[in-house]
């Protein structure tokens, strides 16, 4: 404890509070009463401390009085974290602990209360009236903050005028830490509820990463968010978006999708941004970007707290996504070829023939010799021949057209908008392409590959179903294969047969 020395007058009582006689109020601090004339000692003399024992004191009272101020000293100590007290102007004339948050109480005594305020204003030390329970922020001699909650009773002289303030404070950083921690964690709780009530309501796995990307700005105050993919190539690509265009900042975070950890940037324009990159690090790799306008403020511990529980339910959501993507893909593929298989090749081309005015071209493909092939040379020579006659398909298809391998050695393309002449110089490219084909094990030879292709062509206004339109083709292939193979044949439905 630190109190101003010879020539500061103690303070008087406690002034009454506003409203009156009536008016009461409870302090965690006593004011001191005016000493009596007996202590104040002769006239022009400093008055004297009623705490400190006079000189001509008996010793046993002495050695009471000092273990009672000691024994009130100390339980003041370990109750509060500071008690201090002003004169009528405001400065500090006693102050404890010394030194007080780094800064010495002789340094401070004398000088105004406010050097230890945060920030000036509202300043706890102009009160004029009692109070508990005030919480100031008050600095440290180095400048860190730290919240107290003061106690303070004004003080009157013995005329009744105001005479400073008596107070006493509790460090209670800690606990409004806490509590912003706690109210920090709800409000991301809340958030993540909203977020995923409204996801659990969609029921396909693309409806759940679109609500969730709309989630987002109502849930962190964000401009926008998207969901973007690294193309075997590194250029980023968007696969979903919601909020503003995300297209100027891709450039900038395509580099950084593949890698795994978070990114914190500042875009082109002073945009804030954040990168969160999926945790599963097998290609494609995704990432969230999320971002706020240049002049907004940045992504703060909490933002980025909740921001990476929320790029977990995308990122599983996604993962579900990317897994129903695959188990499609495997269900409309053939596994050695990655052609269409029968069942999707059919569906999509009666969806495609269901267009009203659609025309175009089925063509049905079968390889020659192939059982041959298998006896001879055994069935990874087989497969080769097949994964090379894929090939060719993929090199002659537009992506309008359709593949497909039907099964066995049987193969169908769809060619869209194909009238009877532009399908037969296809069916001869095809015949032409397979006798070019060597696809044996290094040391094996084969027989040379042909094909027997049968077509028909749907003009428009033709009313051929897609059935008619199988069976004509099929038809013209094994006309083919009676013919003695490794050509084509046309069989239109609304003209005469051509061949080649």
């Amino acid at each position: 404890m630190h109190r101003r020395g010879k020539g500061c007058q103690p303070p008087g009582p406690a002034a009454a509070p506003p409203g009156g006689d009536n008016a009461t109020f409870t302090t965690a601090v006593h004011p001191v009463a005016m000493p009596s004339p007996e202590m104040i000692g002769a006239p022009g003399a400093a008055p004297r401390d009623p705490a400190v024992p006079p000189p001509d004191a008996e010793p046993g009272f002495r050695v009471a009085l000092l273990e009672s101020r000691h024994r009130w000293r100390d339980i003041a100590s370990l109750a509060i974290d500071l008690a201090f007290e002003t004169d009528p102007a405001g400065r500090l004339a006693f102050l404890s602990p010394d030194p007080f948050r780094g800064w010495p109480a002789e340094w401070l005594l004398g000088k105004p209360a406010q050097i230890l305020l945060l920030h000036p204003e509202p300043d706890p030390f102009a009160l004029l009236h009692p109070v508990r329970g005030l919480r100031t922020w008050l600095r440290h001699a180095s400048g860190s903050p730290a919240c107290f909650s003061l106690a303070l009773v004004p003080l009157a002289d013995a005329g009744g005028s105001y005479a400073g303030l008596r107070g006493c404070g509790r460090d209670v950083t800690a606990e409004v830490q806490e509590a912003e921690a706690q109210a920090a964690a709800l409000r991301r709780a809340a958030a993540l509820e909203t977020l995923a009530r409204r996801v659990r309501r969609q029921v396909l796995a693309p409806r759940m990463l679109a609500a969730t990307l709309e989630s987002l700005p109502p849930a962190i105050g964000c401009s926008g968010a998207a969901l973007l993919e690294l193309a075997p190539g590194g250029a980023a690509a968007i696969t979903r978006q919601h909020g503003v265009e995300t297209g100027p900042l891709l450039p900038l975070v395509a580099p950084l999708m593949a890698a795994a950890e978070p990114r914190f940037l500042t875009g082109p324009g002073g945009e804030h941004l954040v990168l969160l990159p999926t945790p599963h690090r097998v290609p494609p790799f995704h990432a969230l970007l999320v971002w706020r306008a240049a002049g907004e403020r940045d992504f703060d511990a909490d933002d980025r707290h909740l921001l990476h529980a929320i790029a977990d339910l995308l990122f599983v959501t996604l993962g579900n996504h990317m897994l129903q993507r695959e188990l499609e893909l495997q269900a409309r593929t053939d596994a050695l070829t990655g052609l269409l298989n029968r069942r999707a090749f059919m569906d999509d081309l009666r969806r495609r023939l269901d267009r009203p005015g659609e025309r175009g071209a089925l063509l049905f493909i079968d390889l020659d010799n192939f059982k041959p092939i298998n006896d001879t040379l055994g069935h990874e020579a087989g497969d080769a021949a097949l994964v090379a006659v894929a090939a060719v398909l993929r090199e002659m298809a537009r992506p309008v057209d359709l593949a497909a391998r039907l099964g066995g050695d049987e193969f169908a393309l769809w060619l869209e908008d194909a009238d009877a002449a532009a399908t037969g110089r296809r069916a001869a490219a095809l015949c032409a392409a397979a006798l070019r084909l060597s696809p044996w094990p290094p040391g094996r030879q084969g027989p040379k590959l042909t094909f027997s292709i049968g077509g028909a062509v749907r003009g428009p206004g033709a009313q051929l179903r897609p059935d008619a339109l199988v069976a004509a083709a099929d038809a013209a292939m094994y006309a083919v294969k009676r013919g003695g193979r490794g050509h084509w044949r046309l069989a239109p439905p609304s003209a005469p047969e051509a061949a080649g």
